[in-house]
C-alpha cells in the first residue's frame, strides 16, 4: 500500500493537451484522437497520463504518480498498475509507435516518445474562443441588436404619439350691432377667419353643425367632448360713424376672453389682413 505526502495542484495539471506519437491528448478532457479514431479516457486514466506526458521521456516514481493522481489517499498498487494497463491498451489501437510507456523496475514509468508541439494548447484555446464566441457573446450581440430596434421602434411610436395634434377651436358667428349689410360682413368675417385657420398646421375648426347640434351654453361641453381650446367671438360695431371689427379669444374652459383685438374698417372693406394676423397670433399660443 502506498501513501500520499504532497499536495498537487490538480485543477492546473489536468488541464493540458499534448501532441504525442501521432496522437492528440487532452488530458482535461481525456480526449485521445487521431486522424480517424478519437476515445475518452476515466478520470483516473486521464490524470496517470497527465502527469506521464508532463514529464515525457523522463522517470516518474511510483510515488510521484500516487501523490499527483491520489493526493492524500491511501491506494494500492494494484490501482497503478491497472490504470497503466488500460492506457496501453486503448492507446496500441490508436497509433504504431512502440513502447507508449515503459515499465523501470524498481522505479516507475516513461512516456516514450517525445512531445511534438504544443499546436493542440494553441488549437484549442482558438476554438474554445470560438465557442464562447458563438455560445454567448454571439447571441447577446443579437439580442442587444433586437433591443435597440425594438426601443427605437417604441420611442418612435411614443414620439408619435406625443405629436400635437391640431388644437380644435370654434368660430363663433360673427356680432353686428347695426344692420347695414350685416349679412354680407358677417359672412365675410367668419369666412376670413376660418381660411386663416385652415393654413395653420396646428389649428382646425369645428364644423358649424358640431357647433349647432348642442343647446345651450357651450362652455365648457366642446372643451370636454371635442377637445376645444378656444373659441374666437367677432363683432362688428359701428361708434361715431365708423366702423370697428372686434376679435376675441376665449378660453373654452373658463369662457373668459383671455385676448381681444379691434380693427377700424371701411364699409366693405375686406377683413383677411386682420383675421389673418389674430389667428396667426392665436397660433403661437
Amino acid at each position: 500500500m502506498r501513501s500520499s505526502a504532497k499536495l498537487c495542484a490538480m485543477n492546473q495539471d489536468i488541464k493540458q493537451c499534448f501532441s504525442s506519437a501521432g496522437l492528440n491528448l487532452n488530458t482535461s478532457t481525456g480526449e485521445v484522437s487521431n486522424t480517424n479514431q478519437k476515445l475518452r479516457l476515466s478520470p483516473v486514466n486521464s490524470r496517470v497520463l497527465n502527469v506521464l506526458l508532463k514529464n515525457a521521456e523522463k522517470a516518474v516514481s511510483r510515488q510521484q504518480l500516487f501523490d499527483q493522481v491520489w493526493p492524500n489517499q491511501v491506494i494500492s498498487d494494484d490501482a497503478l498498475t491497472r490504470s497503466i494497463s488500460d492506457l496501453r491498451s486503448q492507446l496500441k489501437n490508436m497509433t504504431s509507435t512502440e513502447p507508449l510507456i515503459e515499465t523501470i523496475p524498481k522505479v516507475g514509468y516513461r512516456w516514450m516518445p517525445a512531445i511534438e508541439s504544443n499546436h493542440i494548447k494553441a488549437a484549442t484555446s482558438a476554438e474554445s474562443k470560438a465557442s464562447f464566441w458563438s455560445q454567448n457573446l454571439k447571441p447577446m450581440l443579437l439580442a442587444l441588436a433586437i433591443l435597440l430596434m425594438l426601443t427605437w421602434g417604441l420611442l418612435g411610436w411614443l414620439f408619435f404619439l406625443s405629436k400635437p395634434s391640431a388644437t380644435p377651436i370654434i368660430i363663433l358667428p360673427t356680432q353686428h350691432n347695426h344692420t347695414i349689410n350685416a349679412t354680407n360682413q358677417n359672412t365675410d368675417v367668419t369666412t376670413c377667419l376660418k381660411q386663416a385657420v385652415m393654413v395653420q398646421d396646428n389649428m382646425q375648426y369645428l364644423s358649424a353643425f358640431a357647433l349647432e347640434s348642442h343647446i345651450g351654453s357651450p362652455f365648457p361641453y366642446y372643451s370636454h367632448e371635442f377637445g376645444v381650446r378656444w373659441f374666437i367671438e367677432s363683432q362688428i360695431i359701428q361708434k361715431q360713424d365708423k366702423n370697428h371689427l372686434l376679435l376675441n379669444l376665449i378660453d373654452a374652459r373658463t369662457a373668459m376672453v383671455i385676448y381681444s383685438q379691434q380693427f377700424s374698417f371701411k364699409p366693405n372693406k375686406e377683413f383677411k389682413t386682420h383675421c389673418e394676423k389674430f389667428i396667426a397670433f392665436v397660433a403661437e399660443l
